[in-house]
């Protein structure tokens, strides 16, 4: 279950951000904030390496930056969300327009546990393909109205 790995405390409502870079440095802020043992700048750089290899915009609106780092204990998990959006490169490099991304699911995972990666990307993408899912999420005011969304739609 993916509430297994956050609590409210860890989704950020109202992203301040406009830049992916940016974006993805605010919610490493929401993961060392529950994991003090995290070196922000060996993840950060490890997460953007990862996305200048390959977008991680893989559903529509939804973007899952994700990296192994070996100073995080057991796997992380932040949730931005963005009202007006963030522009992310294309998956398929061959689209002329880039998405534009209004949820953030962001990863760190532990070096010796990458089993959890795909457990999570699969629930991620059987909460995102829930019908009214972004016009529901898109309209929580607090981080436990989306906490609590998040867990109405776990099976």
């Amino acid at each position: 279950m993916l509430t297994d790995y956050i609590t409210p405390s860890d989704i950020k409502l109202n992203l301040e951000s406009t830049e992916k870079e940016e974006a993805f440095a605010e919610l490493t802020e929401v993961i060392v904030k529950r994991n003090p043992e995290l070196n922000r700048n060996e993840y950060l750089s490890a997460l953007i390496q990862r996305e200048n290899k390959c977008s991680t915009a893989v559903f529509p609106m939804v973007a899952v930056p994700h990296t192994v780092c070996k100073s995080i204990k057991e796997t992380r998990l932040a949730i931005g969300i963005s009202k007006t959006g963030i522009e992310f490169e294309p998956v398929d490099t061959s689209d002329k327009v880039n998405p534009v991304v209004n949820i953030i699911f962001q990863l760190a995972f532990e070096q010796e546990n990458t089993d959890s990666h795909l457990t999570i990307l699969r629930d991620i993408l059987y909460l995102v393909s829930k019908p009214d899912f972004f016009e529901q999420i898109l309209k929580f005011n607090t981080q436990q109205e989306v906490y609590d969304f998040l867990v109405s739609l776990e099976y």
